[in-house]
């Protein structure tokens, strides 16, 4: 496979071997520049390639935060500087080199090589400051309108609980077609002493509760949702992504965190299923 253009997509695709990775999650990756500016100067980028904040997604920014302010925490945990910058650049003249996002986290000491950042005093008047303000002020979006409606809230939060009620009427349905299949396996595994029949009922209740943990998941996932809209977080409007709620870190996949097997509505069902087969097995192995 031909390596990636951008050198930051490089390092997100796994394919210099000179960085130093530090953090990794769905949505960002954080590492150490080739030449730092300060002892623990770490670079954070989306994964998607994104050539500068004005092509960022709203729904990226809060990942990006998120792992920005966790970093930095890191940084200032671990090495304990005396301050801490943090840089985006975005253009040529604002020294962007590498037309991929980035935020620069540069741990500060006292008397540490970073020259000075800020200009002393200010070629602005009061006329031209007066003028910028009118010019950004008109060119901001407005506000007028956009608070969401109780009526819209009340219908995306019936939304959001409707798939909450299917996943739990999933988990519900999957244990009572399991247990048919159980009791049939193990029975005839029995009674005809046939230990592969009940090699047959554990792998059904291995993938049944491979099912159920993954309805929990989900369910979790858009309880989560439900209570960010329910509070008036800056949730999209109508959104169904329960990724949005996310805590940061928590995986954004479909396969079922530990948490989830470790639920009383998983473990407790098909773990004593599952040693009873797994006995069953053995024994009449044992005995044929």
């Amino acid at each position: 496979m031909a390596a990636p253009v951008c050198p930051f997509c490089a390092v997100i695709a796994g394919q210099d071997p000179n960085v130093r990775e530090i953090y990794r999650d769905a949505n960002t990756v954080a590492f150490f520049p080739l030449e730092p500016a300060t002892h623990g100067h770490t670079l954070i980028v989306p994964t998607r390639h994104v050539p500068d904040m004005w092509s960022l997604r709203d729904a990226e920014l809060a990942p990006l935060s998120a792992t920005t302010l966790k970093v930095a925490k890191a940084i200032r945990d671990s090495l304990m500087p005396d301050g801490l910058n943090i840089i985006q650049s975005n253009g040529q003249a604002a020294t962007q080199t590498i037309d991929h996002l980035h935020v620069h986290l540069i741990p500060r000491w006292n008397n540490d090589r970073m020259p000075a950042i800020w200009p002393v005093g200010t070629d602005e008047t009061d006329a031209t400051l007066d003028r910028a303000a009118r010019q950004i002020t008109a060119a901001l979006p407005s506000t007028a309108g956009t608070t969401v409606s109780p009526d819209d809230r009340r219908q995306h939060l019936g939304f959001i609980q409707s798939v909450v009620t299917r996943m739990a009427q999933s988990s519900a349905t999957a244990k009572s077609w399991l247990l048919p299949i159980v009791t049939a396996t193990y029975g005839f595994a029995i009674t005809k002493e046939a230990p592969l029949i009940a090699v047959i009922g554990i792998v059904a209740v291995l993938v049944f509760a491979l099912l159920d943990a993954n309805y929990l998941k989900q369910e979790r996932a858009f309880r989560a949702l439900y209570d960010k809209v329910a509070e008036g977080s800056s949730i999209p409007e109508f959104s169904m992504n329960p990724t949005l709620a996310a805590p940061a870190g928590r995986r954004s996949n479909y396969w079922p965190d530990w948490q989830d097997w470790r639920s009383w509505a998983v473990m407790p069902f098909y773990l004593p299923l599952l040693v009873s087969g797994v006995v069953i097995a053995v024994l009449y192995t044992w005995v044929w």
